[in-house]
């Protein structure tokens, strides 16, 4: 007997003292069930409409009976026992919905680096103990980097585990929409219960939220029961959750008040490792030189569907053009590549050291300023556009691996650094003109 149980069989046995006739109370209290205790309403059940009308003016004393067992305050709701029933019937069927998980998304095709690694753990301790190790987990990178091949391998490795988990894989516009469309329908109630009874709820893409105030409302409601029920929530989006712009500041505070993770561009080595798996994926039955690997992996490695499509047109091109080759080399690969990738003409070796040395010199500093932890303004300005341009003169550098040219610092601190370099770019004409001319220094 369960603990609601046991304290609806007190509330009776000293409600049975205080009756005044034992033929009554064995009629029509005693059959009394208690069902569920939702928002403050405990659901008691009854045999008929006439005993519901016989026990009705007693939910008074008997509510204040629980209430004082349990230290609560809670309202007695009577319902009678078909009709709940019923209703479970119906609210079984809201809870029959489909996963929309993608089941090809997993953890084993997920090629673990430097770039996401820390995401991937992240997500396999969420999967493996779902509400109990971050709830929320909060996934931010650009586009293309894995943020929905993480929730599908979360959704996918709980369902592995337990077939009966209620997991519910969605975007943020279907969430909106699928809002929109039970408010034209009348049918909130059957929404909301719906998505406050799921186990493991992933919402990707939660930036198409914000400015929507409505359904940020209704997100909020049903995103604090579910934490508030030990249930597991994994939010993506294409910002840090300080940075989404026109959401509320309360959603952003709850989104913050979990694990809060990176995804980097993929380094050079995971680039390769990647492409190596989706030859193995595709079943490719042909070498490919190590040189091809090499090539695809420096020129084509912004994000991980920046690879794919790069391999898709290797492959289709090898299809049309290449049946007589046995093997793709390099010369291949560059004629399959011949319309969108030409070797670059550089003035001068383009390296970190020198991006530093130029950036230094241009600002009257030294390098080891530039690498220092030195917070003066002149050096934070300096040390900012050196990171900036290492990013966008070195494309297969990743932020990674910036940080560590740039005194060991934290892949987070380049991002952001690169970031305010751009937003200032765009405001300030002379701070533009610096930069330019000391690119042109460079190239």
């Amino acid at each position: 007997m369960n603990t609601l149980s046991v304290e609806w069989e007190k509330t009776l046995n000293i409600f049975k003292t205080q009756c005044d006739d034992k033929v009554v109370f064995d009629s029509y209290f005693s059959s009394l069930k208690v069902r569920d205790l939702v928002d403050g309403d405990l659901i008691v059940t009854v045999d008929t409409q006439w005993s519901l009308d016989v026990v009705q003016p007693h939910l008074e004393k008997l509510e204040e009976i629980y209430n004082t067992l349990t230290s609560g305050r809670y309202h007695i709701q009577l319902v009678i026992e078909e009709d709940y029933n019923q209703s479970l019937l119906q609210k079984e069927k809201l809870l029959n919905f489909e996963d929309n998980l993608n089941s090809d998304l997993t953890f084993e095709n997920f090629v673990v680096g430097n770039s996401n690694r820390i995401a991937q753990n992240a997500s396999l301790a969420v999967a493996m103990k779902p509400g109990i190790s971050y709830s929320p987990l909060f996934i931010h990178s650009n586009s293309g980097l894995g943020k929905t091949h993480l929730l599908n391998a979360i959704g996918n490795y709980a369902k592995s585990k337990n077939p009966l988990i209620r997991i519910l894989f969605t975007t943020s516009e279907n969430f909106v929409n699928e809002y929109i469309q039970s408010l034209s329908n009348n049918t909130i109630d059957e929404f909301n219960y719906k998505y406050r009874h799921i186990d493991i709820l992933l919402i990707d893409d939660i930036q198409f939220m914000a400015s929507k105030e409505s359904s940020s409302e209704i997100f909020f409601n049903i995103f604090n029961t579910l934490i508030s029920n030990k249930k597991q929530i994994v939010i993506t989006s294409d910002k840090h959750p300080k940075d989404l712009r026109g959401m509320e500041s309360r959603l952003v505070s709850r989104f913050s008040s979990g694990l809060t993770v990176s995804i980097d561009t993929p380094e050079f080595e995971t680039s390769k490792a990647i492409l190596r798996k989706k030859i193995e994926i595709e079943n490719v039955d042909y070498p490919i030189t190590e040189e091809v690997f090499d090539f695809i992996a420096s020129h084509f490695n912004q994000d991980v569907r920046e690879l794919e499509g790069s391999l898709k047109r290797l492959l289709f091109y090898k299809l049309i053009c290449g049946k007589k080759i046995d093997c793709i080399d390099l010369d291949f690969a560059l004629e399959a590549f011949s319309d969108t990738y030409t070797q670059p003409i550089q003035k001068k070796e383009l390296t970190v050291s020198n991006i530093k040395k130029c950036v230094a010199d241009y600002y009257n500093l030294t390098v080891s300023q530039i690498n220092s932890k030195a917070r003066t303004s002149n050096i934070i300005v300096a040390r900012h556009i050196a990171m900036y341009l290492t990013r966008e003169l070195i494309k297969d550098l990743s932020f990674i691996q910036i940080g560590n040219e740039f005194g060991g610092r934290d892949h987070s601190t380049v991002m952001k650094a690169c970031d305010k370099v751009q937003k200032k770019i765009d405001k300030d004409f002379n701070y533009q003109k610096a930069i330019q001319e000391i690119k042109d220094k460079l190239v």
